[in-house]
């Protein structure tokens, strides 16, 4: 019963914090700043303890009547991942808000949301019914998109339209899927989901298509990404942070939940995510090579690293009973992924707090004499780029792998072309994290020089340095990591037990050839092309802003003309039916010039005897109009409904005695 309550606690400390720290806030900042960082210091404790009792088993909690069907809470050590790294993060990123948001307005209500967020992910991660995850999916896409629009500038207000617009198209479309679901299966908890869905037939796919665009939207895969890179440079650093580290996962940890679980690996939807996740590999890496502003490089970056998990998962599917090794990578990934980009957007965080600038062009040489901060930023860089000794060494090299194994098993020419993006999108990881850091940390700039270091407060630099303390220990001692993602084989099915060596010959070339050629694309392509010399000084260039844009060109146009259509075609409906309501209207005004028979005059002969009850004055029979008729009819019917009424008040005051 304590690991139960424990669960509740988790779920509810957050949010209940957010509540109390806000009314601290009103009196006193120093003490909800304290308040906040002990909050999730806490959550973050308990969660540490409470791994020797999920490594033995789950559990599970069921709470009626809570949403309709009950609050159906779960926690394994697939979930256990989830909710251990975005409580680390938020520990961390709390600590780095603390110091980021001194000059910043509005700093109550955004700690208020910002522990919102965190419990509402939580939520998610804990739900083992898919209406609970739907409801937490919601209210943390309404309390995050307080942290993107937290500057309150026309800039930050259009990607928050972008963003909520977003979220609340892909949650309708998650929910007709989730109505579809109940409707066919007659429930919505996720366990017995996998044994219901085999019998189910093809309307499993649109099912699951629905879910999975109502969860990629989140998970910022292609062509649902088009809020990703405004939403990032428009929030605060900590929120662009969490949003990028976390947030996305959401997306991931949904789509997992009806590929792998739901459907079971199914070679259909499978291929279809592994596809995917090269398109967003590829593409997100090959426009992150064009941005300036260091926020949006990063963000088209999550969105390439969304697409080796996409990949991975896809290939969990593929390899069928061999699928040890994708579960290991996938999970592995999603893992690391949130403490290497968390770390590179605090340090372009600490860049911001300082010169409130983002542009390369604007900062160049900035970071020259900064070595603190270049030291942890390339700690990033290499964790990212897959540089041995680094935490992303491991999770690409068994990324790398799973495809091989998948390639060896089908020898399907496709392969070689996966192997091929793989490759070069990895590529282009280095490219444009390169990009960034000769020109931000090795160009000169007198005007940076010896300048601004005591700006770099401890409070920022703590939570960078333990994440990059975390970063090269996973890479150094990566079996640590396996051994509780060994925990998660049941749930997808996988029987292999796999030892991997992951600093041989091999894997250190293949990773050392990658990051070879990436340094080719930045010198050959990035220097030559998009670094362009104005007034003696370099700056670089984004042609791709001229390019076609899915928001621009195609869901803003798209929107207009469904929206003027639909007016139009209700426009004509609301006067079709105005104009027939005339009609009938003319028709009873004409029908009531008709004299029928009828006791006395109806309407100046009635009196009222008692309350409600209606008598003539006199039984003489007279004429009188048809209206007259439906006037005698409309003052009954009236009585009627308020006697009604005024019951069903009684018997709702009675029953609420009684229950209360």
């Amino acid at each position: 019963m304590i690991y139960k309550n424990t669960i509740i606690a988790i779920l509810l400390l957050p949010m209940l914090g957010s509540l109390i720290g806000w009314l601290i806030g009103r009196k006193s900042e120093a003490y909800r700043d304290t308040f906040n960082i002990l909050l999730t210091g806490a959550e973050f404790l308990i969660i540490n303890l409470i791994f020797k009792r999920i490594a033995t088993g789950p559990v599970e909690l069921f709470i009626p009547d809570i949403m309709g069907i009950g609050l159906s809470l779960k926690l394994d050590i697939f979930r256990y991942i989830f909710i251990w790294v975005t409580s680390l993060i938020w520990f961390l990123t709390t600590i780095y808000s603390t110091q980021y948001l001194i000059r910043y307005k509005n700093r109550n209500r955004y700690y208020a949301f910002f522990m919102l967020t965190l419990g509402s992910t939580i939520g998610i991660f804990l739900s083992e019914n898919l209406i609970n995850l739907f409801t937490f999916f919601e209210i943390m896409s309404f309390t995050s998109y307080a942290l993107v629009i937290h500057d309150e500038d026309e800039y930050a207000h259009e990607a928050g339209r972008s963003y909520i617009s977003m979220a609340i198209i892909g949650g309708l479309i998650l929910l007709m899927g989730l109505f579809l679901l109940y409707d066919y299966l007659g429930t919505v908890d996720i366990r017995p989901l996998s044994m219901a869905m085999k019998d189910l037939g093809n309307i499993k796919y649109l099912i699951s298509a629905l879910l999975i665009i109502g969860f990629g939207v989140k998970a910022s895969i292609v062509p649902l990404h088009v809020w990703l890179p405004k939403a990032h440079p428009a929030a605060p650093t900590p929120a662009s942070a969490i949003l990028s580290g976390i947030l996305v996962k959401t997306g991931i940890f949904g789509i997992i939940v009806v590929v792998s679980i739901m459907m079971n690996g199914d070679m259909v939807l499978s291929t279809v995510i592994l596809i995917i996740g090269f398109i967003n590999m590829f593409l997100g890496g090959f426009l992150a090579m064009f941005q300036r502003n260091i926020k949006r490089i990063l963000a088209y970056s999550s969105m390439s690293q969304i697409g080796y998990i996409l990949m991975g998962i896809g290939l969990i599917g593929l390899l069928k009973e061999h699928n040890a090794i994708a579960v290991y990578a996938t999970l592995y990934h999603i893992f690391n992924h949130a403490l290497f980009k968390v770390l590179l957007f605090l340090c372009a965080g600490v860049i911001y707090m300082i010169l409130h600038e983002l542009s390369i062009n604007a900062i160049r040489g900035f970071g020259k004499h900064k070595n603190i901060l270049k030291i942890l930023f390339l700690i990033g860089l290499f964790a990212i780029i897959g540089m041995p000794g680094f935490n992303g060494f491991i999770s690409k090299t068994l990324l790398h792998e799973a495809l091989a194994e998948a390639h060896h098993m089908y020898h399907n020419m496709w392969f070689n072309v996966a192997e091929v993006i793989f490759t070069i999108s990895s590529s282009f990881t280095v490219a444009y994290l390169l990009k960034i850091f000769v020109a931000v940390f090795m160009e000169k700039s007198d005007k940076y020089k010896g300048q601004y270091k005591h700006h770099l407060k401890k409070r920022a630099m703590i939570p960078m340095v333990a994440l990059s303390v975390v970063i090269i220990y996973i890479g150094l001692r990566p079996n640590i990591i396996l051994k509780v993602l060994e925990g998660t084989m049941v749930l997808f099915n996988a029987h292999e037990h796999i030892e991997p060596h992951f600093y041989n010959i091999h894997n250190i070339k293949s990773s050392m050839i990658t990051i070879g050629f990436g340094f080719i694309i930045f010198i050959g392509f990035i220097s030559r092309y998009l670094r362009k010399e104005e007034n003696g000084e370099p700056v670089y260039v984004n042609p791709s802003l001229k390019w076609f844009s899915l928001e621009r060109h195609l869901y803003i146009p798209v929107a207009r003309f469904l929206y003027r259509s639909s007016s139009m075609i209700f426009k004509v409906i609301d006067r079709g039916i105005i104009n027939l309501v005339m009609y009938v209207s003319n028709s009873l005004k004409a029908l009531s010039g008709i004299k029928v028979k009828k006791p006395s005059k109806a309407i100046e002969n009635l009196k009222i005897k008692k309350p409600n009850v209606l008598v003539r004055k006199n039984n003489k029979n007279e004429f009188t109009t048809f209206s007259d008729i439906l006037e005698i009819l409309r003052f009954n019917l009236n009585s009627l409904m308020y006697g009604v009424f005024i019951l069903a008040i009684m018997i709702i005051v009675v029953l609420g005695i009684l229950v209360f």
